[in-house]
């Protein structure tokens, strides 16, 4: 859903849409932000940056907490889109509703219902974002109805996993990579904040294993850290993200999304890699939000099969703490 708010507010801004609906999505979006440091930050970004992807992602991110620390906050978008209070109905509502564009191509109008808008380049790209982001608000009020039915199959649950064992879980063992991975040493596993500074309030465990392959040699480091609340865990995921960002020797790279939010760099090509044969080597590291869970996997490999395999292995990892925190074994693998 904040991805769909984020999309909104930059077409929008990009058309220059001015819409009623998009000013009052924009001020809710600023007002909410506002009231926090991290908040402010991902706006001063978004006025300094319009248009950047790292921009959107810090607004994205924001948000993602806002919307899961407050379920209130959907309905309010819902408001501010479609201002005021949806009818109250006895019986089942039977919706008829006419849209119409006509005119030439000069003059076109669009009729939806009693408006009538000109069919501009910015009002037909306004109205087709908000009718995303108000189907995906749609869909959040059909969950919500199942939730409270009983009926939660597949539901994604955010809880602290605050059991030694339930993280160690996230991390795979080598039947959860390709056959010819090995494990090389026992995970890592740290409990509570030694050595952490502020950012990492909240932090319950960290954990680290390392999966790799020899002819051609590939490498995956895989980090777990799990923390008390989405909030903690949302504020350190965008730290690393900042950290890796101000990195003069990675680079933005692509990457689809993963849990609450992903991200992932490539350590700067052009920068000569050898491993011990002397081979040349690809390195990114790509990372999620899930919940009160961030992972990260950095990835080495030899030949040029970089993407697939660090997709595959984020999946794997945003997958296995999405599961744990379901309170089911963690069973997600990686193929490739």
């Amino acid at each position: 859903m904040a991805s769909a708010i984020v999309a909104a507010l930059a077409s929008g801004a990009a058309s220059g849409a001015g819409t009623a609906a998009l000013t009052r999505l924009a001020e809710l979006v600023r007002s909410r932000l506002g009231r926090s440091d991290e908040g402010r930050g991902a706006l001063g970004l978004w006025d300094a940056e319009p248009g950047s992807e790292r921009a959107a992602e810090a607004v994205r991110a924001r948000l993602t907490v806002e919307l899961e620390g407050d379920p209130g906050l959907a309905e309010q978008v819902r408001a501010a889109l479609l201002p005021g209070p949806p009818p109250v109905a006895t019986h089942p509502p039977t919706i008829t509703q006419r849209v119409h564009v006509g005119g030439n191509a000069n003059h076109a109008t669009i009729n939806v219902g009693p408006l009538h808008l000109k069919k501009t380049t910015g009002v037909v790209v306004t109205l087709a974002v908000i009718g995303v982001v108000l189907a995906l608000l749609v869909a959040l009020g059909l969950r919500s109805v199942v939730r409270l039915l009983g009926d939660d199959g597949g539901e994604r649950k955010v809880a602290p996993l605050s059991e030694l064992a339930t993280v160690k879980s996230v991390l795979p063992d080598s039947d959860g990579l390709p056959a010819e991975f090995r494990s090389q040493g026992d995970p890592v596993v740290t409990t509570g904040e030694r050595g952490c500074q502020s950012e990492c309030e909240g932090l319950l465990f960290t954990a680290k294993t390392t999966m790799g392959r020899e002819g051609p040699q590939k490498t995956a480091v895989l980090y777990v850290a799990t923390y008390d609340s989405a909030p903690h865990a949302a504020r350190e995921f965008e730290q690393i993200r900042r950290d890796l960002t101000e990195s003069s020797e990675k680079t933005l790279m692509s990457f689809p999304p993963m849990g609450d939010t992903s991200t992932a760099y490539r350590f700067t090509p052009g920068k000569i890699m050898l491993n011990e044969d002397d081979e040349s080597i690809e390195e990114a590291e790509a990372g999620a939000l899930v919940g009160t869970v961030v992972v990260f996997v950095r990835y080495t490999t030899a030949v040029g099969d970089l993407e697939p395999s660090l997709t595959a292995l984020g999946r794997m990892m945003a997958d296995r703490a999405q599961q744990a925190q379901n309170g089911s074994t963690p069973s997600a693998t990686a193929s490739f």
